[in-house]
């Protein structure tokens, strides 16, 4: 019998039939080049191979059937593959000796009795008349049922590569090493991508190495990683588990929660146990690892546990610490939170290495979404790919893979748009998670200094002490330079200051984030502090950010010797909590930066302790505007309003003394409603609108009001 090329459609045989009996066939189509009989090396397309009986089978069919008992790897999969080479396969006598690894499950380990002489009868038993080769894998349903999920030959003696054997009663058979099944939800099937990993996974591997040590006993071998939700770490984890081949006994809360009192901690107790019994029975050489996923709903702290079921968490949690304590050496624990600060301060203690996964960089970022493009066959360019690493701050794996999802569903329904079109659409659509689950609303501002009339000094003071930092880190870095923290911008009401903080957070390509007294203030005590401190914790996850405070006056207000209770205490505490948070930005680059911005039209109200440098290092007056200003906002005003030719911007401009930006807006506005009312059909915005609009508005503005702040100007120049 000589090899044969083939290129047949694969099935699995139990499509044809499901019998036991006729395990290790092979039917082919009855073609005349194809040999009747023969024991066979079925290769299918991707290099795996099956090792069957081949025969042809007479029938309209044009695809083969073949058995995947004996193969080359545990994960042989006939779907969607072709036959594509028949080698023949010498049969030879029963050898003396095998070498093989077993691959077992959980189901073995709650055997009452356990044994390496019990598991080497089973495997001895299942493999004896069936076809083997040299570094093939043995699966079977009745092989699942006796808790071996596969058996893996090494090494025959006397065995050549294309020649395959029987073994029996006599036959030696040597486990090398018995390992344990990777849990199926490990088993990733998407490409690893090691950005933003690189830090975390050494911490790990560094963890292996010391449980592998001599003195590991001194030191407890737990790790706990923590990390945002969707920022990989079971994926991070899958890849740990498979680089090392370690045999993992998994743990997720829906698999150990019961309803009853006591059966979750003798779940908890059963798999511990199991883990034990594997290595001092069975004696693996690979290292043990105990996963625990998503720790926080087994140990929740006590501040956020149910009052109804704390007495049963307390109760989970004390087993739970009492396991951890009494691993034997050799044993690693590694979990799982994507909330730290809900787990139980013991839990925390027990776990004496925290891995912590950051957010990537934009530089992670970009290789990532590069690599996740080209495993999804989009051609983007260099252009593209540092636009969309710009504008995903705050995005983690998982939203980066929502992202090329979406794109993809929207380049199958709209085949005529370009792939730069459909990125730049869905970026505007699609929102981090660290933004979804919070009440604290980000959002990113598309308008820049440009809608700004005017206000040409205020505009190169922030490009330079703001923007010029962010933009040039490194020469900030040279003169020993840090970034500002906070600024604080004041001046009449009506004057852009809440424009310009947006237009700010464009032109710093940062996220933004805006709040004011009335979305903070809560009725139930302790909730106003506890929205500052999510709003500073959703900065830090979607950084570089920018938090916008509107009104800080009405806010924080300003400490007096007279300090009472009811709100005047609220706006103590809610003070202390925003300098505390403050005090902890770091201000020393430019990719996780946050920048506090605050308006206020009553600077004499804030108190001392937030104007200090340190936290609003910038106190940047924004005036009135002057003449030249306000003709830069009429014409602003002129791109999107049709007016007249008689209309003179220039001496509008000089009649509109005193007047804020808003009260330019309006009189424009009620122009225009003035040459609607004066005739429905009228087009234009004539000079004899803004006329009678004139007459009757008055500045907004008193020179009293102008002066003083030109007062507190003085103050901090």
């Amino acid at each position: 019998m000589h090899q044969t090329q083939l290129d047949f459609p694969a099935f699995p045989l139990s499509l044809l039939d499901d019998c036991d009996l006729g395990t290790q066939k092979c039917y082919v189509p009855k073609e005349e080049d194809i040999p009747s009989t023969g024991w066979c090396r079925c290769v299918l397309s991707d290099g795996s191979f099956a090792v069957c009986w081949a025969t042809t089978r007479a029938g309209s069919e044009t695809c083969c059937f073949l058995d995947g008992m004996v193969t080359s790897t545990s994960k042989f999969s006939p779907s969607n593959q072709q036959l594509v080479l028949l080698e023949p396969l010498e049969m030879v006598s029963c050898p003396e000796r095998i070498s093989c690894v077993v691959t077992i499950t959980q189901e073995l380990l709650q055997r009452p009795q356990v044994s390496m002489e019990d598991l080497k009868d089973d495997v001895s038993v299942f493999l004896r008349h069936l076809k083997l080769t040299k570094g093939c894998c043995v699966q079977h349903k009745r092989l699942t049922q006796l808790g071996i999920a596969c058996v893996e030959i090494l090494d025959v003696p006397g065995v050549a590569v294309n020649e395959c054997f029987e073994i029996d009663r006599d036959t030696e058979l040597l486990l090398k090493d018995t390992r344990l099944a990777l849990p199926y939800s490990l088993v990733s099937t998407s490409t690893y991508l090691p950005h933003s990993f690189e830090q975390s996974i050494a911490d790990l591997e560094h963890l292996l190495v010391t449980s592998e040590s001599s003195f590991s006993h001194r030191f407890p071998t737990t790790a706990l990683v923590v990390g945002p939700v969707g920022s990989g770490k079971s994926h991070l984890l899958g890849e740990f588990l498979r680089r090392h081949t370690c045999n993992c006994f998994y743990i997720t809360a829906s698999q150990v929660l019961r309803s009853y009192p006591g059966e979750t901690e003798e779940e908890l107790r059963r798999i511990f146990q199991a883990a034990e019994i594997f290595k001092e029975q069975l004696r693996p050489l690979l290292p043990i690892v105990i996963l625990i996923e998503d720790l926080e709903l087994l140990c929740p702290s006590s501040s956020s546990a149910d009052p109804k079921n704390s007495s049963n968490s307390l109760r989970i949690s004390a087993q739970l610490y009492k396991l951890i304590d009494a691993l034997p050496q050799g044993i690693i624990c590694v979990a799982t939170s994507g909330s730290p600060d809900s787990l139980h301060e013991h839990a925390r203690r027990r776990f004496v290495r925290e891995v912590s996964i950051e957010m990537p960089s934009e530089e992670q970022r970009r290789q990532l979404v590069k690599e996740l493009c080209q495993a999804h066959e989009l051609d983007v360019s260099d252009t593209l790919l540092d636009h969309i690493a710009r504008n995903t701050q705050g995005y983690v794996m998982a939203d980066l893979n929502l992202l090329l999802r979406r794109v993809q569903q929207e380049l199958l329904t709209k085949e005529t748009s370009s792939v730069e079109q459909v990125f730049r659409q869905s970026l505007l659509q699609t929102q981090p998670s660290a933004s979804r689950g919070t009440d604290v609303r980000v959002s990113k501002m598309t308008a820049g200094f440009e809608v700004i009339g005017g206000m040409e000094s205020l505009k190169r003071t922030l490009q330079v002490s703001v923007l010029a930092g962010l933009r040039q880190s490194a020469a900030f870095a040279r003169f020993g330079l840090t970034l500002p923290k906070g600024v604080l911008l004041y001046g009449p009401p009506g004057c852009a200051k809440t424009t310009i903080a947006k237009c700010l957070a464009k032109e710093a390509n940062m996220t933004f984030i805006a709040t004011s007294a009335a979305e903070v203030y809560s009725p139930y005590v302790g909730c106003a502090e506890r929205f500052i401190s999510r709003i500073f914790d959703t900065a830090r996850k979607n950084a570089p950010c920018l938090i916008f405070l509107d009104e800080i006056d009405s806010l924080v207000g300003r400490r007096t010797v007279s300090s009472g209770g009811g709100g005047g205490q609220v706006q103590l505490r809610i003070l202390s909590t925003l300098l505390t948070e403050m005090d902890g930005i770091v201000g020393g680059g430019t990719q996780q930066h946050i920048l506090v911005v605050a308006a206020t039209n009553r600077p004499d109200m804030i108190d001392d302790a937030l104007i200090r440098p340190g936290r609003f290092d910038k106190l940047i007056h924004v005036p009135a505007p002057d003449e030249e200003s306000r003709l830069a906002l009429l014409k602003l005003h002129a791109k999107r309003m049709p007016f007249h030719r008689n209309v003179v911007l220039d001496e509008i401009a000089t009649r509109t003394d005193r007047c804020s930006g808003a009260d330019l807006c309006n009189l424009c506005n009620e122009a225009a409603i003035e040459a609607f009312q004066r005739d429905f059909e009228a087009t234009e915005i004539e000079l004899q609108d803004f006329e009678k609009v004139l007459a009757k508005q008055k500045s907004s503005l008193t020179q009293n009001q102008i002066d003083a702040y030109y007062k507190f100007a003085s103050r901090f120049s």
